[in-house]
């Protein structure tokens, strides 16, 4: 009985240490939360004045911000401005030092698909149309031979498909396709 008393005391004595063992570093954490626009997130009560640096590629300090807090708070950063690249974010106090440091790559938007079309060549004078409008929003679709425009037509819906004979031209080769939206920019599809 004394045996399983000491183990017990033992046990809770143990426990009670790891219950009362201070945190070494807050929790530091960088979330990225629009187009290169950036939330710091420091959940812990600081002591002191709390330093981000952020680095260039060349390791050189392009920008400092002190920040004095005296609770758990969040910061938001706009790096738009920056030219594209590698950035390093470090985040350290003069008590603490280094707590944590992001590496943080700066890209150009990404652009996504707002449609999928396809070209079929049917016979030497017809080709086939046929675009999925993955957005919804109105398209313009245009038929261009040897640069000159010879077709235009809105798109609305989520489908579109339509054949298109060709009469008076040598060739498919010189046809191509291009789908725009209606701020004008679009991309060309070869027929060929």
């Amino acid at each position: 009985m004394r045996l399983i008393i000491a183990s017990l005391l033992v046990l809770s004595l143990s426990t009670s240490v790891f219950a009362t063992a201070p945190e070494e570093n807050p929790i530091v954490t960088l979330e990225k939360v629009g187009q290169n626009k950036f939330q710091l997130k420091y959940m812990g009560i600081p002591e002191g004045r709390i330093t981000v640096a952020f680095k260039n590629e060349d390791n050189r300090v392009i920008f400092r911000d002190v920040i004095e807090a005296e609770k758990v708070f969040f910061k938001n950063y706009d790096l738009n401005k920056l030219d594209l690249g590698n950035y390093q974010i470090e985040v350290f106090t003069a008590e603490s030092g280094k707590l944590e440091d992001f590496d943080v790559y700066l890209g150009p938007k990404s652009v996504e698909k707002s449609y999928f079309a396809k070209v079929q060549v049917l016979d030497n004078k017809t080709l086939a149309f046929i675009l999925k409008n993955l957005d919804g929003s109105e398209k313009k679709l245009e038929i261009f031979d040897n640069g000159k425009l010879v077709f235009e037509e809105p798109i609305v819906g989520d489908t579109f498909g339509k054949k298109f004979k060709f009469e008076k031209i040598g060739t498919l080769e010189n046809i191509s396709f291009k789908v725009s939206d209606k701020n004008g920019f679009g991309n060309y599809i070869s027929a060929l």
